[in-house]
């Protein structure tokens, strides 16, 4: 019987400061390999670094040129960027979400497995 007082004392306590430490992990791992705050802070730059030099000479033809290059390739680094930080958020949601399922079958689970044996109890005295 002490024995299953130690345990649901940690179940209800160590384990789900635990669980709660795994999903944090989680959180972790993905705001970091997602790269979320360099991400954001790069937002605006140029795709792979890709552009125009501007013409040390003026040219009207070639500086709109590079004009227009640099900007189609920060509007593309931009998008790119977006995408994979909406990425990150939504694996970052759907973690929290998946971790506040493990939660409540932790909390349910001592109890679903007690209501379970005391069930299978039941039927076996009714079978005799």
């Amino acid at each position: 019987m002490r024995f299953a007082f130690y345990y649901i004392r940690w179940h209800y306590s160590q384990g789900i400061v635990d669980l709660i430490g795994v999903v944090r992990n989680f959180i972790w791992f993905f705001y970091t390999f997602f790269s979320i705050p360099l991400l954001l802070k790069t937002l605006f730059q140029p795709f792979e670094r890709l552009g125009e030099h501007y013409s040390k000479r003026f040219d009207l033809g070639a500086w709109a040129q590079a004009f227009v290059v640099n900007s189609l390739m920060r509007v593309v680094g931009a998008l790119l960027r977006l995408f994979l930080i909406l990425i990150g958020i939504l694996f970052i949601i759907l973690t929290i979400l998946v971790g506040v399922l493990f939660l409540v079958a932790w909390i349910l689970a001592p109890l679903l497995l007690f209501f379970l044996v005391t069930y299978g109890l039941k039927l076996m005295s009714l079978g005799h």
